[in-house]
């Protein structure tokens, strides 16, 4: 099979990693707007299956010229190409998956209820032309979303009924050299965390206050306890849709909180309070510049922060109901030391176990054992298959019953 890799930055290098050393792809076309940086990648895997090339993911003409002949679009680029990305696709008829949506486009306030989540609409938006043109559209399949999002439905599928599914993602990492260094992309994280977060309760989507529902969770060791918050995610777009309705299941409330320590509370804070994440471009002494922009280009790469990333993350999802009449739950998670991921894969572990999950959807995708139509979120894939491959690259999952 033929795959093209998106954009190479921190998680498009992990696929590229991967990709390169898998049976079951035998061309991978490394894809960036940086050429410089896909050759880069390119020379460093040696292998012969491997190739560059420059492509822009604004030119969807160019993109679908790109994907002829292609099985599968691998998109590691910022959420909003993705909807470009997904047009090449279709012209292609190349089958697409990425590990984030445009959760952005989603622009009610706080108190007010959302009516189509940002990542439903994208699937509703080309499942049906998909499914004609005889592809596939796996959304969100990195780590949260994407194993979070397949831990649910582990959970769920232990249920009788699903009453709760919260999501919990902590890391205690830092960078050493810096006080403030993302390591994904500084733009996601900007805009995720200073947007009004979506949750679901009472039978509706709604929006609440940005770093609403402060409280301490006590991840697994060596993580901690870790100060989380309400953020807006993909996890909860879905969850209780898919979960709920669509597997029947049901789900009474949903929620995703993340692990923000003060420091990064606080510059995140302030980069909204100047203004510094609009997306609007403004006169910079004659230049015309996005401040968000700015800010990202200010920052290290996060592909370049691996070998001084330490401490550990750990990830998962905890999915509570009924079973036999009887209250019942599982918190299931993965969990990785940055350093170890670094010595193994010479990646960060923040980059890792969102590359990896891509990539074994990617491996699913080409051995058929992925036979879901049209577009979709993780949680509508058979979980155990996904789970059984994570050892292969040095995930792990742990089972709790609550």
């Amino acid at each position: 099979m033929k795959t093209v890799v998106l954009g190479v930055g921190a998680v498009g290098s992990v696929a590229a990693d991967l990709l390169a050393n898998s049976e079951e792809f035998d061309s991978v076309v490394l894809a960036d707007i940086d050429l410089e940086k896909a050759q880069k990648m390119e020379k460093r895997i040696a292998n012969d299956k491997v190739s560059s090339m420059k492509l822009d993911a604004t030119n969807v003409e160019r993109m679908a010229q790109a994907f002829k002949g292609v099985d599968l679009v691998l998109n590691n680029v910022i959420p909003r190409f993705n909807f470009a990305i997904m047009d090449a696709c279709l012209m292609a008829k190349a089958s697409y998956a990425d590990m984030a949506s445009d959760i952005f486009l989603s622009k009610e306030k706080p108190g007010e209820i959302v009516k189509e989540p940002p990542v439903q609409y994208q699937a509703r938006k080309y499942s049906d032309a998909y499914e004609k043109a005889g592809i596939i559209g796996m959304l969100g399949i990195g780590c949260d979303p994407g194993v979070a999002n397949i831990f649910a439905r582990m959970g769920a599928d232990r249920l009788d009924q699903v009453k709760e599914i919260l999501v919990r993602d902590g890391d205690n990492g830092y960078v050493e050299g810096y006080d403030f260094a993302p390591m994904w992309s500084p733009e996601t994280l900007i805009e995720e965390v200073l947007m009004p977060p979506m949750i679901y309760g009472n039978g509706a989507y709604r929006k609440i206050e940005p770093f609403s529902g402060k409280e301490e969770f006590d991840y697994p060791a060596p993580v901690g306890k870790l100060p989380v918050y309400n953020v807006d995610h993909e996890e909860q777009e879905t969850l209780p849709t898919y979960i709920g309705e669509v597997l029947g299941k049901g789900c009474d409330y949903c929620d995703f909180k993340i692990g923000l320590g003060d420091d990064h509370v606080n510059a995140i804070k302030t980069i909204g309070m100047l203004g510094l994440d609009s997306m609007e471009k403004i006169d910079v002494k004659g230049v015309k510049v996005a401040p968000r922009d700015v800010v990202a280009a200010a920052l290290p790469d996060p592909a370049s922060l691996g070998d001084r990333a330490r401490g550990d993350l750990a990830i998962g999802t905890i999915t509570k109901g009924v079973k036999d009449g009887k209250d019942a739950g599982y918190y299931i998670y993965t969990s990785m030391n940055h350093q170890d991921g670094w010595k193994k894969y010479h990646h960060s572990a923040t980059a890792y176990t969102v590359g990896a999950p891509l990539v074994i959807g990617a491996i699913l995708f080409a051995q058929g054992k992925i036979d879901q139509k049209g577009v979709f979120p993780p949680e509508m894939l058979d979980p155990q298959p996904f789970v059984d491959m994570l050892p292969r690259f040095g995930m792990n999952c742990i089972v709790k019953k609550l």
